[in-house]
């Protein structure tokens, strides 16, 4: 009797979806209560029913959606399988600091060897170091480090086969004990519309439009257990709701969708039964912009969770999510219910961790990231990558072709396309596609925009490209110029001044207005320089030796100078610009700039200070010069043998083969396009100071023949 009591009870565990590991534990049970009972007999249709049952676990678990992997911006589609670094100074491996790169390397060396392809990293974390504020309150900028920062971190990654999950806020971003200063600067940026903006501005889109869609970067990750700001884990004082946490989400989720559209983007809730906060209809209600949702889910689980809202006693078809769900934190080590030395009481019925990530993966979730690669502080038993790194090499042994990030062994080429500013591109098959497949793709400009021609594998000027037969790795870009008098301004009318951002520096007091579709910037306190006060726009592609006409209308309640100015974001390396002296008279005025450099984040600034009387703009339009040479193609090279390259202390020294050495002129690019310098001989070293790192293309010519190469600095 009681062994047909178990038989049942495998069923139903089967048909409630729980896990392998715990079927097998049962019927472990049932046949151990056989063999100490040999003289019971069972017949035939009790030992179908076993087979039966048996079969039905792994048949039950094994069976994955459709929606149980994670596609890549290449089209490519993984398990994710990998740890949490989560720092190696906390709060501190962006802002002003350094980067540990020995131990960053270290760290990821040791993952990739264990065959998982993915790494989580958190950046500004707590607000300590990064990102900047101005005296207003208001985020002016990422840190001096942050950007070199996360491109060493992504370049680590490259040289290690691993992506990159950059997390960019966490729950402690209103932690008590932070600097008042600071705590009060990082609530107004989530609590406030003013706040959020000018952290978009200012820190997200530079940022993201500088690594743009990186390979080794699988997402940005929004925030880490936000749901914690709204129950006070670490501050109950200071508490945000659920509505600033869900809009703020949708409004970064958006921003970086509309400044590299292929990038995803995820979020990291604190259990399971936080998900549903994170549905595009729940974001969309919160902050209503259309494209600020996920690109997936991510949950975390530890044992305090309770089994309610463990990923191991439940499928993911059982949750009924609507995309595809990273468990992003789960224990590096075994826990079982009340055991000693964690910081919250465990409730779950425990696990032993070797199995857990196949698991996963059999039971159709998207991956698996365990918590964390160190051993955790707060909580001694997690013991981080030491108890952990087995069940990686695991998961990759029973499914190394969902794991494995290149495709080469399958017969597999990437056909990577994508649009410069001004279009987009349509590709009959996007991601790997099978060797000798066809493949054909169409640029569209537009409108205000003309398509002009292909770089990359290809050189074509027609907006209609096939591919006969793939036989190797594609890259390609799709140009466009704007056409004179399309206005490269956003909003320039103030009708929507979220594309407008509004920055005083310390020592001055200021405010800006959008009334009556016009801009008015109030000043009570200002010093002698007229950029501490400013109103910007930036993601402005601009292209060296074109020139931009700036028009605009200005006034004030008296005579006073305003100036403009042209910048690249991140770098402030300045374009040009102009001076004016407006009156009380609303005039409209203009002027050229030409830029020096090409780039995809420029800045219009409208600098007001050096004054206290207020300054009203409307009317804003940038548009090319009619006349204007038409802008040189973005750069991206396709790959050649034939010159070698040397990374060494100095820079990067370069030579030609046999037979290439006529190529004497020598121009270096980096990844967006724009050029880097030129050097007039065959062999010689790319000095280091030209070089951060990151990917370049390099271009040789004799004046007849050209060649390209692209490496990557690390």
């Amino acid at each position: 009797m009681f062994f047909i009591i178990n038989i049942i009870i495998i069923i139903n565990k089967v048909l409630n979806n729980s896990s392998i590991a715990q079927v097998y534990h049962i019927y472990l049970r049932c046949y151990f209560f056989k063999t100490i009972k040999e003289k019971i007999m069972v017949n035939r249709n009790f030992k179908l029913l076993i087979i039966c049952a048996i079969l039905f676990s792994v048949v039950a678990v094994d069976a994955m959606p459709s929606a149980s992997r994670i596609t890549l911006p290449s089209g490519r589609k993984i398990f994710v399988s990998g740890m949490n670094l989560a720092w190696i100074q906390y709060a501190g491996d962006v802002g002003d600091n350094a980067l540990n790169e020995t131990a960053v390397n270290s760290a990821m060396k040791a993952i990739s060897d264990s065959g998982a392809n993915c790494m989580r990293i958190w950046l500004s974390t707590d607000g300590t170091n990064d990102p900047k504020y101005g005296s207003n309150g208001l985020v002016s900028g990422p840190g001096s480090k942050t950007l070199t920062n996360i491109q060493k971190m992504l370049s680590l990654a490259k040289k290690n086969n691993l992506l990159v999950m950059p997390v960019l806020l966490t729950h402690n971003w209103v932690k008590k004990d932070l600097n008042p200063t600071i705590l009060a600067n990082n609530k107004k940026m989530l609590t406030t519309e003013e706040g959020l903006q000018a952290y978009i501005d200012n820190y997200l889109i530079p940022i993201v439009k500088a690594i743009g869609n990186d390979s080794n970067l699988i997402c940005w990750e929004v925030y880490n257990e936000p749901e914690g700001m709204v129950q006070g884990w670490s501050s109950p004082q200071n508490t945000i709701t659920k509505a600033q946490v869900q809009k703020s989400v949708n409004w970064i989720a958006a921003a970086i969708h509309d400044a590299v559209p292929n990038v995803l983007v995820s979020n990291g809730a604190a259990s399971m039964e936080y998900v549903n906060w994170y549905t595009d209809s729940e974001l969309k209600k919160a902050g209503s912009k259309t494209n600020g949702t996920l690109d997936f889910y991510m949950a975390h689980f530890y044992g305090w969770n309770g089994t309610s809202n463990s990923p191991f006693a439940k499928k993911y078809s059982v949750w009924g999510f609507d995309k595809p769900l990273v468990i992003g934190e789960y224990p590096s080590s075994d826990w079982s219910p009340g055991m000693s030395g964690t910081s919250s009481p465990i409730t779950d019925a425990g696990a032993k961790v070797d199995t857990l990530m196949t698991y996963l993966n059999k039971a159709g979730y998207a991956g698996g990231l365990g918590w964390q690669y160190q051993p955790d502080q707060g909580d001694p038993w997690l013991k981080g990558f030491t108890t952990f790194g087995h069940s990686m090499k695991q998961a990759y042994r029973a499914d190394s072709n969902s794991i494995k990030l290149t495709g080469m062994t399958d017969n597999t080429f990437l056909v990577m396309a994508s649009a410069g500013n001004g279009g987009k591109v349509i590709s009959s098959a996007t991601g790997r596609v099978e060797s000798g497949a066809s493949v054909t793709i169409n640029a569209t400009a537009n409108d205000g925009y003309t398509f002009s021609g292909w770089t990359g594998d290809t050189t074509s000027t027609e907006a209609e490209l096939t591919i006969k037969s793939v036989k190797k790795d594609w890259s390609i870009l799709a140009n466009f110029v704007p056409d004179a008098g399309t206005n490269l301004i956003a909003g320039g009318d103030f009708s929507d001044d979220t594309k407008w951002s509004f920055y005083a520096a310390t020592d001055n007091t200021a405010s800006v207005a959008y009334d009556n579709d016009q801009a008015k910037v109030t000043i009570t306190k200002s010093d002698t320089l007229s950029y501490h006060i400013q109103l910007t726009q930036g993601g402005i592609a601009l292209d060296s030796g074109v020139t931009y006409v700036v028009s605009f209308d200005a006034w004030s309640s008296a005579a006073r100078d305003m100036a403009i100015g042209l910048s690249t974001a991140a770098t402030w390396h300045f374009q040009g610009g102009a001076n004016f002296s407006i009156t009380d008279t609303k005039a409209t005025y203009t002027a050229d700039i030409t830029p020096d450099s090409t780039t995809d984040a420029g800045i219009l600034q409208f600098n007001c200070g050096n004054s206290k009387l207020p300054v009203y703009i409307d009317n804003v339009s940038f548009v090319k010069k009619a006349g204007s040479p038409v802008k040189m193609n973005r750069s991206i090279a396709a790959m050649q043998s034939g010159m070698n390259l040397l990374q060494i202390s100095s820079g990067l020294q370069f030579a030609f083969e046999s037979g290439k050495t006529d190529l004497n002129r020598i121009s270096v690019y980096r990844a967006n396009g724009s050029k880097v310098l030129s050097i007039n001989s065959n062999t010689g070293i790319i000095e280091r100071k030209y070089l951060t790192s990151g990917q370049y293309f390099i271009r040789a010519t004799n004046g007849k023949s050209v060649f390209n190469r692209s490496v990557s600095i690390y």
